[in-house]
Order: structure tokens, then C-alpha cells, then sequence
């Protein structure tokens, strides 16, 4: 750590959490501040996925796990092009990583993708606060910096509608990629690369719709379905995407992800709330209430669909959280709708479900595809 400047993260709250500069911050041209929310992640492995999920748009992620690189970075295992996370904070960041083709040092990939980070940090210390006192805002800038002039800033600011964060996320994969078995779309609020490509594994022509897509247009493009993928923020930030949905409803089956999820649920009439500190990280415990299994789980949100989600819409509750008992899953059938809470390609995380492309793909079937995209009302949403 010698060799490397100092800097420091102090929180809205008044905390202070010191460290060394790395990835861009560590550039000599790098002046900082930057800001964001905090959250913590859990996995033990794929930083490169979390760094590059969008769903982590606007975030300083702290990695639990204390040593983080130790296999570098290589492209094929990114979820985007550019990663979403505001910087990425870390105990241990490694130098030394597995050698391999194309694979270069995590300090590298983050100093190409101009995000900052912090490494020889305490964050267990970091993750005991967040879970105690709740997300907040960070700061984080070169040790010269004052603790005031870092507190105000985070102070100031918050994650709100004028971050636009979906739609800063949206779009770098809109294409069509090709299949034999049917059609499907998908809309990226955020989504990731590995969510699309099990969309594809089904045999699916694929196109995919950035926030932009009106509800027509899905519909006359005789699609057997539809998926609304993971992303950031508050579903509440994105009113137009909600309006959109909720004319697709009862017109064409939807998969509800994450994100997804928390819209659909929405559209329906049901309400999503802020979680103290959200669900983040590969190893998250999910109850299937018709199977009765407890499942191992990749999660990435700070927002939840209320409880109260069947009394208020008719659905049933498939999923909750075996840790807090939140909501994490429900189906329609009446309106040919199933949604999950967590990340059902798991990337990065085990495959425990990633049966849910499959078994979704089988009951579109079953329900005969719905509307065919010939724009009927089959069972209209309320």
C-alpha cells in the first residue's frame, strides 16, 4: 500500500472510512470527489459482473469479501460494455491475478473504464454501519480533501428522478438476434448481457427495446412473449415505462426481472417500498412456496414489491426471502404474467434458478402464446 495515495469515503451520516486511491482515482490527473449510495455486496467471486451490471447505476459498491481481483478481468465476462457502479470499494485489492488469455489486472479494467475505487478499506466496518443505520450517500475523495467539504457534498445530493438512471443504462444492446422457435422481446431498463443470452438458449429471435418502446409496437411485432429485464433506481422514477407495461397486460405474456418485476407489479396497482439496505450479492436465500425448496439466489435491488401484492392485484406469491421474509416472486395466470425478485441467470452466482427461463417458455406455450401480438385484449388489466 506504499506506494499509493491516500483517500477516504465519508458518509451523509457523519462517518468516515479511510484507504488507499485505486483504479482511476489512483490516475495522477484524477481530482474527484465522486458520490453515490452505498451498498454492500456478499459474493465471494464475480466483482466483473457486479461492476458492470447496470442494475448498479449511480452505487458505490462495497465487496464484502476481502480479497477481490484475484482473477482478473476479461471482456467475454462483462454485462455491459462500461460499467455502471459509481467505485467500487474493497479491503484487498489484488495485484496478482491468474494468468490467462486476454485477462488483465481489475485495476487495469478500472482504470480503462475510468472508475475510481478505494482499496485496504474496513469494510466489514462499512457493512456493519450500512446495516445499521440504512443506504446513504457517500463521498469519496483524495486524502487533501476535507471531511467537510466531503460530507457536505454528500449531503446534497441523493439518487432521485433527475438521475435518470434507467435511461442512462438503457439501449447499448438493442438488436435482433436470430432463432427458429418463436419470437421474443426485451426490454432493457439495465439489462444484462447474460439475461439475453438465456432468452436466446431458448431458439428465440430476440430483439431487444431500450425505454422508448411504446406498447403498439410490441404488440404488432408477433412476439410470443416479453421480458422487462433488472435495472437501477426507483420503479417510481420511471412512470412512462409503467404506463407503457400496464397496455401490455393480459395482451401478451410478461417475465417480470428484478427491475422488471417491481414495474409489472406497478402496472398492476400493487406498491414497492425502499429496503434499509437492499438485497445485493450471489448467495441469497429464496423460499419456493409450491415446491417448498429454499434456493440460492443473485440479487441486486434496494426496492420491494409490498406484501400485500394479492389482496391488492389476485396474484399468487410464489417466492420470499428466506432471510426477511420479503416478497421475491408471483404469477398471474389469469394475465399470463410471472415475475421473480432476484436474478434468475445468476451472473455472477449458482444456477439454482435458471430453470425459470425454461419453465416460463413452457407455460407461454401452454397458454398458447396469448395475443400473438395481434393486439386483442385477452384479459385486460383493470
Amino acid at each position: 500500500m506504499s506506494r499509493r495515495v491516500r483517500g477516504k469515503m465519508v458518509l451523509a451520516d457523519g462517518a468516515r472510512f479511510d484507504g488507499y486511491l485505486t483504479g482511476a482515482a489512483a490516475r495522477p490527473d484524477w481530482r474527484g470527489p465522486i458520490w453515490g449510495e452505498v451498498v454492500f455486496n456478499t459474493s465471494m467471486t464475480g466483482y466483473q459482473e457486479v461492476i458492470t451490471d447496470p442494475s448498479y447505476a449511480g452505487q458505490v459498491v462495497v465487496m464484502t469479501y476481502p480479497q477481490i481481483g484475484n482473477y482478473g478481468v476479461t471482456a467475454d465476462d462483462s454485462e455491459k460494455p462500461t460499467t455502471a457502479a459509481r467505485a467500487l470499494v474493497v479491503h484487498d485489492l489484488q495485484d496478482f491475478f491468474s494468468p490467462g488469455p486476454g485477462r488483465v489486472s481489475l485495476e487495469s479494467f478500472m482504470i480503462d473504464q475510468s472508475l475510481p475505487g478505494l482499496t485496504g478499506v474496513d469494510t466489514r466496518a462499512v457493512t456493519k454501519h450500512v446495516r445499521d443505520k440504512g443506504a446513504v450517500i457517500a463521498a469519496i475523495g483524495r486524502e487533501d480533501a476535507s471531511d467537510d467539504e466531503l460530507l457536505a457534498l454528500a449531503r446534497a445530493k441523493k439518487l432521485d428522478r433527475s438521475e435518470r438512471l434507467v435511461e442512462s443504462v438503457s439501449g447499448a444492446l438493442n438488436a435482433v438476434h436470430a432463432g427458429e422457435r418463436g419470437r421474443a422481446a426485451v426490454i432493457d431498463l439495465g439489462v444484462k448481457k447474460s439475461i439475453v443470452d438465456h432468452v436466446r438458449r431458448l431458439g428465440l429471435t430476440t430483439q431487444v427495446f431500450d425505454t422508448t418502446f411504446r406498447a403498439d409496437d410490441i404488440l404488432k411485432g408477433r412476439f410470443d412473449f416479453v421480458v422487462l429485464s433488472n435495472g437501477p433506481g426507483d420503479p417510481a422514477d420511471i412512470p412512462a415505462v409503467v404506463e407503457q407495461v400496464h397496455a401490455l397486460i393480459g395482451r401478451i405474456p410478461m417475465l417480470g426481472i428484478c427491475l422488471g418485476h417491481q414495474i409489472i407489479a406497478l402496472a398492476l396497482g400493487a406498491r414497492t417500498y425502499k429496503l434499509k439496505f437492499g438485497h445485493h450479492g450471489a448467495n441469497q436465500p429464496v423460499i419456493d412456496h409450491r415446491s417448498g425448496q429454499v434456493f440460492s439466489t443473485s440479487q441486486n435491488h434496494n426496492y420491494a414489491v409490498s406484501d400485500d401484492i394479492a389482496d391488492l392485484t389476485g396474484v399468487t406469491v410464489t417466492y420470499t426471502n428466506a432471510n426477511d421474509g420479503t416478497l421475491e416472486g408471483f404469477v398471474d395466470e389469469h394475465r399470463k404474467i410471472e415475475c421473480v425478485q432476484f436474478h434468475p441467470e445468476a451472473s455472477p452466482g449458482p444456477h439454482d434458478c435458471a430453470v425459470i427461463f425454461d419453465r416460463f417458455f413452457e407455460r407461454v406455450q401452454q397458454w398458447g402464446g396469448a395475443a400473438k401480438g395481434t393486439g386483442g385484449d385477452v384479459h385486460a388489466a383493470s
